[in-house]
Parts: structure tokens; sequence; C-alpha cells
């Protein structure tokens, strides 16, 4: 799958993919929770690694702009939040669940994609721990970033001869 994004932000924004770029998708069901704040707060406080790696950093969720805008004031948030109430990115990504227990909404799963900059997923997360997930993505993008393609290994030997 092809991640292209047409996504508005909770600003109201247009959010425009930045071509070279490895992308962090984190969909979160609840702006009022305290594990949505939790998740969203970590990965603020790591922010700084994921840019000096070339990694945008995206949440996800399906609540009124209102409430996001709510939600990243009070999560001190320096990364887009998209906008997702019409479900077309959670739709998209296979993260749609039911409706919670007394709603009649229906909601995302906690779930986290890693995108390649030409827009292929490369790791998908299922089973996200708020309180990890953060550090965890940030690992896999380290191994990730870091590892030159086979092609950039071969200059790199000619170079050194």
């Amino acid at each position: 799958m092809l991640f292209r994004s047409t996504a508005v932000q909770d600003t109201g924004r247009p959010y425009e993919l930045t071509p070279g770029r490895w992308r962090v998708l984190f969909f979160f069901p609840k702006t009022a929770t305290t594990h949505c704040q939790l998740q969203a707060r970590r990965y603020q406080a790591v922010m700084d690694q994921f840019q000096t790696l070339g990694v945008d950093v995206l949440g996800v969720n399906g609540d009124a702009k209102q409430e996001q805008a709510l939600f990243r004031d009070l999560c001190k948030l320096d990364y887009p939040l998209l906008n997702d109430q019409d479900h077309t990115l959670s739709g998209a990504f296979g993260v749609l669940d039911e409706p919670w227990p007394g709603e009649d909404l229906r909601r995302a799963r906690r779930e986290t994609f890693l995108v390649a900059p030409d827009g292929v997923i490369m790791d998908h997360w299922t089973d996200v721990n708020p309180a990890e997930d953060a550090g965890v993505v940030l690992a896999r993008v380290r191994e990730r970033v870091a590892r030159p393609s086979r092609s950039e290994e071969h200059t790199s030997e000619l170079q050194s001869h």
C-alpha cells in the first residue's frame, strides 16, 4: 500500500507531504483519554530525534477539530494531528474499529505505521503500548534509516580504495 495524503490537520490546513522524508503515522482512538495523551506526549518528547533522522510524525484521530486543538494544547504538541472524522485514513489503513460500548461513533484502533519516502508502508505495529510506542518506533527508524542501501555501500567501497 502506498501512502498519499489529502488529509486536513486539526488547524484546518491541508497536510502536505514533504518529499524525501519518512513518516510515522500513529492512530489513536480518542483525544480525551490518558493513554492517548501519554502516547502523544512520548512522541513529542523524542520529536527532535525523529526530525534529525528525517522522519515526520503524524498523529491521526477521528475526533472533532476542536477536541484535537484542546488535545494539542494539553499535550503541548509540535507535530501535525490529522483529522480523520470521515475515516478516510483509518479506513485506508484498515484500522477502523467498531463503536465502543455506549457509543455510535467508530474509532481507529491504536496502531502505528512507518512509511518510507516513496509511500510504501515498511512497518506496522498492531499491539501498541502507548507508553512504549514512540521508543519502539524510534529504534526501528534508526535501524531502517541508518542502514545504507546496497548501492550506497558499493559506492563507499569504491571510494575507499
